[in-house]
């Protein structure tokens, strides 16, 4: 019984778990049945091979994937991703229903058994699995269907995800259990891996014949497409171009933080309201309180720090630190697109670098203190005063002492912390270090617990200064906004009329940048990151090739064309020649070149056509490489078929024109068991098979795809 109430009080827990563990599966089912929920064209998202998909099922899918992906995962993302997960779902689906596959539920008791999720959450006090627990678990859940409706659901839904996910397992188990090559399958990959062949060619590079010699026009490029349809499918698409106009202080804006900063330097009377008298208001260099002050005057609240020489010019301070003294004011000076203003409080000699080792006694409740710790506090700090004692008494032994005594990470290692800079460690860890010698022994406490600290080394002191600084952000002004934004008003309405977009852009020095076969569900825009809006206005029924508009960003404004469209289906020779038509180019190459290729021998044939005569030794069909020329299987193919000492006719091969005299071909002994090689072929069938199972089952099932009314 003991059990039992432990598992109600976590049942909660364990539905969690169930459910993160298994979250390519939980929802899985809900389509199962799709086609009975939806009644009307927005019930669905899609129709494969008659199934419909639940466009709210889909919607919750999406959501699920965006919360867990957190800012990772965009919206888009999501929908593409539980796109492809529910369309491979009801492909399979479709299988499943024709082929009778079913998961009986004897077979799925056993797989609910046998998870090792469900086995960590039902282990009793002794350690082990408790099934009868699990059974009365599984009972109570059913009891509780209608006053626990959501407990229910989940278990229903892990359940569903189990019986899928087995069901595709018996479902590529059958396909691959008739994928079994046969032995004479593996004497043939026996012999193309290890027979070799000998040969002499000569070629001739298509290279040898220039492309402007050579026309290819837009019919033949068309014909060719026609031809080779599967090649040349086009998925739906938008090509556009954008100009960014950035929102960004103006240098006015910039110069009127400068004058507001020089304003705060010196000190200036104000009329006082309560004694209706003028008064003397302290300004950054006489005021007592510096680091009140710049809270009060800067953008970021930070307390002042020291410095070294390096340190000034990374944060853009150009003055020598030799030329600063106490009081000093540094600035405005601008740095990373702030603009700053600095006091020097304070001029002092300290070490950049130190080499120290600690130990740490923690006590519960501890910064990142360890979660086996039980001391207080009190007890803590007695710990490290009874130790700092010993220690000092015995400075020699303080990383045996580490390594008894620390609770730090740095406990293996006596304590070391190695060498360090200022100010990498908290304040005062930082402060005994550089502000003690070399050999020094003393305790501090911190966050994480009281450290006894031991300086070993410290590099020459070289002179810092404390800068207490307001620093302030450039922002553009109300006048800068208003301007920026009548510019891009403007630059929208010509760009409707211009003729020529990017001529326009030039002449106002904007950058147009081109961005090609835009999806319909995309939603990124290198440079500009998510821009949804763009995709849903160039994929708009009224929005025009030639057709401009202008979108409002975080951080200004984008003027957006629309260049071009592309429909799903076959590519037209415009788009497909830059695919095609080199080819072409190489055909009609092919075609010259063997034109010149005459003579009774290679010689001759090398000296009529320009080509180079070489030899290929020991090539292989699995490697059909040709020194020099790279993988050329048409033509090592020709060389195992052609009989020794005879002259081939000219090759058309990837990147010449070739005739070849086999002067060898040397098969490689037979063996006795050709079952490693069988057994190679079935690892290289089985090579991303079931994707693509899954793309076989794309193209045989008719897909109406329905994002649109929702996306």
């Amino acid at each position: 019984m003991a059990i039992l109430g432990q598992i109600q009080k976590r049942s909660g827990f364990l539905i969690m778990i169930i459910a993160l563990a298994l979250f390519a599966f939980v929802i899985q089912g809900l389509i199962k049945n799709a086609g009975s929920i939806g009644k009307g064209s927005r019930d669905s998202i899609a129709e494969v091979g008659g199934r419909k998909v639940s466009s709210k099922d889909f919607q919750k899918r999406v959501a699920i994937m965006q919360k867990n992906g957190g800012n990772r995962v965009s919206s888009m993302q999501a929908v593409k991703s539980v796109w492809n997960q529910v369309i491979k779902e009801a492909v399979l689906g479709n299988q499943f229903d024709e082929l009778g596959i079913q998961v009986g539920a004897d077979r799925l008791r056993e797989l609910v058994l046998n998870d090792p999720n469900i086995k960590r959450s039902f282990t009793n006090q002794q350690g082990v699995f408790d099934e009868n627990a699990l059974l009365d678990y599984m009972q109570r859940i059913e009891d509780g269907k209608n006053s626990n409706p959501e407990a229910y659901e989940a278990w229903k839904n892990y359940e569903r995800g189990l019986e899928e996910s087995e069901k595709e397992r018996i479902y590529f188990d059958m396909i691959k259990a008739g994928l079994v090559p046969s032995l004479k399958e593996g004497e043939w990959k026996y012999h193309f891996e290890n027979d070799n062949v000998d040969f002499k060619y000569m070629a001739v590079p298509y290279t040898s014949i220039a492309d402007s010699t050579v026309s290819v026009s837009k019919d033949e490029i068309s014909a060719y497409v026609e031809k080779h349809k599967d090649l040349y499918e086009m998925k739906e698409g938008r090509d556009i171009e954008y100009v960014m106009i950035p929102l960004k202080p103006s240098e006015e804006d910039k110069n009127a933080i400068i004058n507001d900063l020089k304003k705060l330097v010196e000190d200036k009377e104000v009329f006082d309201e309560k004694t209706k008298a003028k008064k003397t208001k302290q300004g950054f260099r006489n005021t007592k309180n510096a680091e009140e002050f710049v809270n009060k005057y800067s953008d970021e609240k930070r307390p002042p720090a020291y410095y070294f020489e390096k340190d000034l010019k990374n944060v853009g301070i150009t003055k020598s630190i030799d030329s600063l003294s106490k009081g000093d004011i540094i600035g405005p000076y601008v740095s990373n697109d702030r603009i700053f203003l600095s006091k020097v409080l304070e001029t002092k000699k300290v070490a950049d670098s130190a080499k120290a080792s600690h130990i740490l006694i923690a006590y519960k409740g501890a910064l990142r203190a360890n979660p086996g710790i039980s001391r207080t506090k009190e007890e803590a700090k007695k710990t490290a005063d009874s130790l700092l004692r010993v220690v000092k008494a015995n400075a020699a032994k303080f990383a045996d002492y580490a390594k008894k005594m620390s609770d730090g990470p740095t406990k293996t290692k006596g304590g070391d912390l190695g060498w360090f800079t200022y100010g990498r460690m908290v304040p005062k860890f930082n402060d005994f270090i550089f502000n003690n010698r070399k050999g020094s022994i003393g305790m501090v406490e911190t966050d994480f617990g009281y450290h006894i600290i031991k300086i070993f080394d410290k590099t020459n002191p070289e002179k810092t200064v404390k800068l207490a600084t307001i620093v302030r952000n450039v922002e553009p002004s109300t006048k800068t906004e208003n301007t920026i934004f009548a510019n891009a008003v403007k630059f929208a309405e010509k760009a409707l009329k211009a003729d020529d977009f990017k001529k326009l852009a030039q002449e106002n020095s904007y950058e147009v940048k081109p961005v090609r076969k835009l999806g319909r569900y995309d939603d990124q825009i290198p440079g500009l990151g998510v821009q949804r809006e763009f995709i849903r206005w160039a994929y708009k029924k009224d929005t025009e090739v030639g057709d401009v508009s202008k979108f409002d960003l975080d951080n200004g404004y984008a003027v957006v064309r629309l260049v071009k469209k592309y429909d799903k289906g076959l590519m037209p020779a415009e788009e497909a020649s830059r695919l095609v038509k080199p080819i072409l180019l190489r055909q009609k190459k092919a075609e010259l070149i063997k034109k010149k290729i005459l003579g009774k021998n290679l010689d001759e044939m090398a000296k009529n056509s320009g080509g180079k005569i070489g030899v290929a030794t020991g090539v292989t069909l699995a490697n059909p490489t040709i020194p020099g020329y790279g993988r050329e299987q048409k033509v090592v193919g020709k060389a195992f078929m052609l009989e020794a000492d005879k002259l081939s006719e000219p090759v058309e091969g990837n990147v010449a024109v070739y005739v070849i005299k086999t002067t060898e071909v040397k098969k490689a002994a037979d063996v006795k068991n050709y079952l490693p090689y069988v057994e190679k072929i079935k690892k290289e069938q089985q090579v991303r098979l079931n994707t693509k199972v899954i793309e076989a089952l794309k193209k045989k099932n008719e897909i109406k795809d329905k994002r649109n009314l929702f996306y």
